[in-house]
């Protein structure tokens, strides 16, 4: 189960280990140089063979703005990666770029299939991609993020066939994959590593935080403070961490004679979704008395939802956030929450992949990390009806 976080902070090689995760992590970048950086790699990786698509066309795969676009495609320019192209014209890439791809040895990379794109990611998510593609080049392998929403929807299995006949591939990770993805690659033993649980009847590697004990632990928290219902806010409730983190929860056992009870909301990403969510929960006869969120950015739509309904966190309900983000270090009061080190997540990933490739064979083994608890301010007991 895991542990409060004491003062003193715990050896180095502890998950989650402190001081301040700010001193852990690399410092912030720009959306502009992530960009950058994302153009670059899709360039090196013959994504694109003489012209990059449409500035709309990148934009909506980038998920950026158009300013932020634009600012890259200048700078891209500047570097010397690009050629302006004239009104309405496509950027060409330069001579000098397909010279140098076409002298530099051809390296069987890492493929990260997703169905989202890197940019739209969590900003720790994102610190986790960068530990693993640079301990990827620290064993000159390069990795290819590869965002294919297609692959979710319907039967993969065709699409699927065809991605993974690329030469140049000798590894693949899957992120949020569904059970019929982990299944084919179960079925096709193709070297993979699973980011997160495995669905059940899938025995892939994976690196995963153990939600399940962190739903556990939060159970035994609110029994200790007198909650008997818990809502659980998550955007995918069929995503293997949230069912993970669902059963943890689920061992809600009130020492009042009450029944403990957990009920899943569904974020459907917008704020009109949630806002109606929670109305409809918070009026029942019997609402929760406790909220967790699965990611940061949504601790703060809850918090403003619940004022809209005259409810003040933590003196009517109390707030606790399963996946830390650094900016609710700065939220008053002070978020209850779970992190755990994204860096040794990360490194973790690529040893481990690594080992699959040069072994040449793909054993069962699944890492677990402790998530590590983090009072805050914002998980207190439950107020009686009389008080």
């Amino acid at each position: 189960m895991p542990a409060k976080r004491k003062s003193n902070p715990p050896a180095a090689e502890d998950i989650g280990s402190d001081p301040p995760l700010s001193a852990k992590l690399p410092s912030r970048v720009s959306l502009v140089d992530q960009t950058i950086r994302v153009i670059q790699q899709l360039i090196e990786t013959q994504t694109w063979s003489d012209t990059l698509p449409s500035e709309e066309d990148l934009r909506a795969q980038l998920g950026i703005s158009r300013v932020t676009l634009r600012k890259a495609l200048t700078e891209l320019i500047a570097q010397g990666w690009l050629l302006q192209g004239g009104r309405g014209q496509r950027h060409h890439i330069a001579d000098s770029v397909h010279q140098s791809r076409a002298i530099r040895p051809t390296i069987d990379g890492v493929v990260c299939l997703s169905p989202f794109t890197e940019l739209s990611l969590s900003w720790t998510t994102r610190i986790i991609f960068d530990e693993i593609r640079k301990s990827l080049l620290a064993r000159e392998c390069p990795m290819e993020f590869l965002n294919r929403p297609s692959l979710w929807r319907g039967n993969p299995t065709n699409r699927l066939a065809q991605i993974t006949t690329r030469p140049d591939v000798s590894g693949w990770i899957l992120f949020r994959a569904s059970p019929l993805i982990q299944r084919w690659f179960q079925e096709n033993r193709l070297p993979c590593v699973v980011l997160g649980p495995c669905h059940e009847g899938v025995t892939l590697p994976s690196i995963e935080i153990d939600n399940a004990a962190l739903g556990r632990h939060l159970a035994a928290e609110a029994t200790r403070l007198g909650h008997h219902h818990i809502a659980y806010i998550v955007f995918d409730p069929s995503v293997a961490s949230s069912l993970s983190t669902i059963q943890g929860l689920r061992e809600l056992k009130p020492t009042d004679g009450t029944t403990g009870k957990v009920t899943v909301i569904n974020d459907d990403a917008t704020l009109a979704g949630l806002r109606k969510s929670l109305h409809h929960v918070m009026a029942q006869p019997d609402p929760p008395t406790l909220v967790m969120v699965t990611q940061a950015d949504q601790a703060l739509p809850t918090m403003g939802i619940l004022r809209e309904l005259n409810l003040e966190i933590p003196h009517d309900v109390s707030l606790v956030v399963r996946d830390h983000e650094p900016f609710l270090d700065r939220c008053v009061p002070e978020l209850t929450r779970y992190t755990f080190d994204w860096l040794r997540f990360g490194r973790n990933v690529a040893k481990t992949l690594d080992s699959i490739i040069k072994g040449g064979h793909q054993k069962a083994s699944r890492h677990v990390l402790l998530p590590v608890f983090i009072p805050g301010k914002s998980l207190v007991h439950r107020r009686t009806p009389e008080a």
